[in-house]
């Protein structure tokens, strides 16, 4: 991850709000001893990637490496999924990248702290935004957050730059109240195109260049560290190249196909979207 230089006044953010409470801004230079130690050379070529986005680009899709076509689509997922009568109050959006759900959130009424390890990206979220939210650099496997501080955490994609789901997972479980919502996205192993991609780079010996996750396997993981009512919300967005037919995938009927055929719902979505409550 390169290092970015701050002010003082920049890497210091101390706010309060009822309990909750935020510790001084983690930058990648606090993380350099025991805990950088124990990040795999996957996350740390991640971390340098959302850096450069950061530091490289302007608009909210390059900043969180996706295409504007992609960002769209999954921003378009979640909204659909979004439930109406979705609780206020406290709210994390835990690698925020540009700020494009943090943004939905505070739009919504809700008091948003948007966290992002990537110095760049979480600076060009604050200048670029109006709204009321709290931005700070942090990593989202060691929130500087107290335990059940929080209403509600997002966490969207995040989950592919890093070579376990558990200790961030974990970590979002400690910072909500009992009864507060998680949504979690990831990219889909069981889809076929990337399930492919997947069997490819082992036979010839590759390391994996994202992470897929396995739905049941990931539930699974939800409900064994603290979450019930586990929901899944499959995500099928088409290649660049088809992006013209994406409206199709999003169609209502397909909705309704995907949802009532779980098994092809796999096949066919590149990836999939978890909401859950603590208990």
């Amino acid at each position: 991850m390169g290092r970015a230089q701050t002010s003082s006044a920049e890497s210091h953010a101390l706010h309060r709000r009822g309990d909750l409470r935020f510790a001084p801004q983690i930058t990648a230079d606090m993380l350099s001893g025991k805990q950088l130690d124990a990040t795999s050379a996957f996350e740390d070529a991640w971390r340098r990637r959302f850096e450069n986005y950061g530091a490289s680009h302007d608009d909210d899709a390059s900043i969180a490496g996706w295409s504007s076509s992609g960002l769209d689509a999954r921003l378009r997922h979640f909204k659909r999924a979004w439930p109406t009568d979705a609780p206020c109050g406290d709210w994390l959006d835990a690698g925020c990248g540009a700020g494009t759900y943090s943004r939905f959130l505070a739009e919504r009424k809700m008091s948003v702290v948007a966290i992002d390890y990537s110095w760049p990206s979480t600076r060009k979220a604050r200048d670029r935004s109006q709204l009321d939210i709290r931005w700070a650099t942090a990593d989202v496997t060691a929130l500087p957050l107290r335990t059940n501080s929080l209403d509600g955490v997002l966490c969207l994609g995040v989950m592919q730059a890093l070579a376990s789901p558990e200790p961030a997972l974990t970590e979002l479980v400690r910072v909500l109240r009992p009864g507060g919502i998680v949504w979690v996205d990831a990219l889909n192993a069981r889809c076929f195109p990337s399930a492919l991609e997947i069997l490819w780079r082992r036979l010839k010996d590759q390391p994996p260049r994202l992470r897929h996750d396995q739905p049941r396997r990931l539930i699974a993981l939800l409900q064994s560290i603290g979450f019930r009512d586990v929901r899944c919300h499959f995500v099928p967005i088409l290649p660049g190249k088809l992006d013209r037919l994406q409206s199709v995938a999003e169609a209502r009927f397909v909705h309704r196909l995907l949802a009532a055929a779980p098994t092809l719902a796999q096949l066919v979505s590149h990836a999939f979207l978890l909401t859950g409550q603590k208990r």
